[in-house]
């Protein structure tokens, strides 16, 4: 892992923090609360690369449990073909809804 990627996460959304919390306490990512930016970064988790690339999704959570303590089995099964593209099909809709939840509830 390179020490200046970063994981951009909505800290104001509940759902959002209570899971990265647990995340923070098993791994050296850094994270960085995005509640305030675009609602590009809202949307979904990302993850912004050193070399500026982005990871956005479920391959941004790949890249998040391939670096917490305990989930690289996660990673990996989520990794393969079929089970990545039915991820990114579910991913889509919870990250959706969640969104519109944040939206309205939260921000309004």
């Amino acid at each position: 892992m390179n020490t200046s990627d970063k994981v951009l996460f909505n800290e104001k959304c509940s759902i959002c923090n209570i899971e990265i919390q647990h995340y923070k306490k098993r791994s050296n990512v850094k994270f960085i609360d995005c509640s305030e930016m675009d609602d590009k970064y809202l949307k979904k988790l990302h993850v912004i690369l050193a070399d500026g690339n982005e990871l956005v999704g479920v391959d941004a959570f790949i890249y998040v449990w391939r670096r917490t303590k305990g989930y690289n089995w996660l990673a990996t099964l989520t990794s393969l073909p079929v089970i990545k593209q039915i991820a990114k099909f579910i991913y889509s809709i919870l990250a959706f809804l969640i969104y519109w939840r944040f939206k309205i509830f939260i921000k309004s």
